[in-house]
């Protein structure tokens, strides 16, 4: 009977261990990878079970998945937005910053016009988490690392200046206009004639009442820019996620001020997010993704019949 009870105990103690630190290779994550980009739920899950190193591959490998899917330029931007959003939340413990140079580094430049706007009012707003407010230079100490982070990664892909200044962009929004030197901080280790370009043209172009990309993309190799309006219509809704903190726990120096410390509730600003209906071209389709990896790179066949209705 004591045998069987501390095999029993033995047994249970292991389950408890597995699930407690549930992880997979690289190579298991990579064949989730079809499911991944179907189910932002697969994505985050899969991420999480995932070394640091892992989840940077894992996500990489996810992109240039969706860039080999079939589809129009909203419908890939929507996969984009997806997939990338639902990484982040799986990210380990001060590895978002990572997983963020990730983003910008491995998604085209037409798709980051989407990625860039909604991760600033959803994910990375300085004023989205009510509890925590961030003074000007505790917000310019982590949007200045983070642009570290990313530029890192950037130097090793196509069109470097261009994506620095979309995570610059990114994070210009999500200050919510302050410090007023933000925008020459971020750009400040562009080449100087691309530093002069971002600063009297990009930057104010994609900043303005109506942003533009134009002169962005036509910079780069990019593809069609998509209608970001119907991008949204065919992103699932999601409420807002106050990620800020994850870069700020990465950051020397950058603590936050807790709002209960403000005498005036004028000191704390909140954002509501007005979340977008899942519906879309694709949305009375069933489709099963299959996936699979050739020499000459990621191919995608996806068979699908039309719901009755």
């Amino acid at each position: 009977m004591k045998k069987i009870l501390s095999a029993l105990i033995f047994t249970i103690a292991a389950i408890a261990a597995v699930a407690a630190d549930p992880s997979i290779s690289l190579a298991e994550a990579r064949g989730r990878i079809g499911d991944a980009v179907s189910n932002p739920a697969v994505m985050t899950s899969t991420v999480r079970m995932l070394s640091a190193d892992d989840q940077k591959a894992f996500l990489a490998d996810c992109n240039e998945a969706i860039g080999k899917m079939p589809g129009s330029a909203e419908t890939k931007a929507a996969a984009y937005l997806t997939v990338n959003r639902a990484a982040l939340k799986g990210a380990a413990k001060g590895n978002v910053s990572a997983l963020l140079a990730e983003v910008f580094a491995t998604v085209p430049p037409e798709a980051l016009t989407v990625i860039n706007e909604r991760f600033a009012a959803d994910l990375f707003n300085r004023a989205a988490d009510p509890s925590a407010v961030y003074t000007d230079e505790q917000f310019a100490a982590i949007a200045a690392a983070v642009m570290s982070s990313v530029e890192k990664r950037t130097a090793k892909t196509d069109g470097a200046d261009v994506r620095n200044a979309f995570a610059a962009i990114m994070l210009l929004r999500a200050s919510n206009g302050t410090p007023a030197d933000l925008a020459s901080k971020l750009v400040a280790n562009m080449p100087e004639a691309t530093r002069k370009v971002a600063l009297e043209e990009w930057i104010p172009a994609a900043m303005g009442e109506n942003p533009s990309y134009d002169l962005m993309l036509g910079a780069s190799d990019a593809g069609e820019q998509p209608d970001h309006s119907l991008v949204l219509q065919l992103v699932p809704a999601q409420s807002l996620e106050a990620m800020l903190a994850d870069l700020n726990s990465a950051t020397a120096g950058a603590g936050v001020v807790n709002a209960a410390t403000f005498k005036n509730a004028s000191d704390v600003v909140t954002t509501v997010q007005v979340a977008s209906p899942a519906v879309g071209l694709d949305a009375g389709l069933d489709r099963r993704p299959m996936y699979y990896r050739e020499p000459q790179g990621y191919q995608w066949q996806t068979i699908g019949a039309r719901k009755e209705r």
